[in-house]
C-alpha cells in the first residue's frame, strides 16, 4: 500500500463461479465463462486506518438514525425486507467538506480503485451508492447489480449488543452472504458469509450474488454503504 493510505491492510480471497451469464471481466481475476468455463472471482478486502475508519462510521451511522424511524416506509424497498434502505445516489465529488453521507465512501472507493485500475480506465467508471440500516431481523434477499463491474459494500457498525456469551450463545450475524455455483449446469451452491465488521470495504463482482442475513433480537441496528463502480 502506498505512503499515506488509508488503508491498513488489503486481502483477497477466490471463489471459483459458472455464473449463469458471462461476467464483466475482472481486474486480477482469471477465466472468461465461455461455454461453462469457470471464473476465479476475486473478493477483495480493504481495512480501514482506526482514525479514518471512526469518523467515517460516525457519519453514517448519524445519516442513518436521521433516516431510520423503525419502518422502511421513509426510504425504498429493494432488495431489502424492513430497515432502511436509502434512494441510489450518484456519488459526485469528493471533498472534506462535502455534506452528502456519500463523500467519505466516495473518498474510500476512489483510493481502492486507484490500486486496481490506471488513470485512464478510473476516468470511465462512475459511481453510485445507497445508505442501509438494519434492525434486528431486518435482511435483503439475494440479488445481484448485473452490468455493473463492482459491488462493494462498507460496514460502519454491525449492530452488535455485547458478546456471544452474552446473547445466549447467539451471534448478532448481519452478515454479507456471497453464492457461488461451482459446478456448471449443476443446482448446487456454495455460501461464504463475511462478518459485518465496521471499518472494511469489501469488493467484489457486480454480478455474483449475494445478500445480507437477519440479526439476533438482542441485537441493535447495523449501517452499511452499498456503493457500485459501472463503467
Amino acid at each position: 500500500l502506498p505512503a499515506g493510505s488509508s488503508f491498513t491492510g488489503a486481502s483477497a480471497i477466490t471463489l471459483v463461479d459458472h455464473p449463469p451469464r458471462p461476467p464483466r471481466p475482472e481486474v486480477g481475476a482469471a477465466g472468461e465463462a465461455a461455454g461453462g468455463a469457470p471464473v476465479e472471482r476475486l473478493v477483495r478486502r480493504f481495512d480501514v486506518r482506526a482514525s479514518r475508519g471512526a469518523a467515517i462510521n460516525s457519519r453514517l451511522r448519524a445519516a442513518a438514525r436521521s433516516a431510520y424511524t423503525g419502518s422502511s416506509a421513509c426510504g425504498v424497498t429493494r432488495s431489502n425486507v424492513g430497515g432502511f434502505h436509502s434512494g441510489e445516489e450518484l456519488f459526485w465529488g469528493a471533498h472534506p467538506a462535502d455534506p452528502h453521507w456519500y463523500t467519505p465512501i466516495h473518498e474510500l472507493m476512489l483510493e481502492a480503485l486507484q490500486l486496481l485500475h490506471t488513470p485512464v480506465e478510473l476516468d470511465a467508471l462512475s459511481i453510485s451508492g445507497w445508505l442501509n440500516a438494519s434492525p434486528p431481523h431486518a435482511h435483503h434477499q439475494v440479488h445481484d447489480h448485473g452490468e455493473s463491474l463492482y459491488s462493494a459494500v462498507y460496514f460502519a457498525d454491525s449492530g452488535g449488543a455485547g458478546s456471544e456469551a452474552e446473547l445466549g450463545g447467539e451471534t448478532c450475524s448481519g452478515q454479507l452472504l456471497l453464492i457461488t455455483q461451482p459446478e456448471a449446469g449443476v443446482d448446487r451452491f456454495e455460501y461464504v458469509a463475511l462478518p459485518p465488521e465496521p471499518s472494511t470495504l469489501l469488493l467484489f463482482a457486480g454480478g455474483m450474488p449475494h445478500a445480507v442475513l437477519p440479526r439476533a433480537s438482542q441485537c441493535g441496528t447495523g449501517a452499511r454503504a452499498a456503493p457500485d463502480a459501472l463503467a
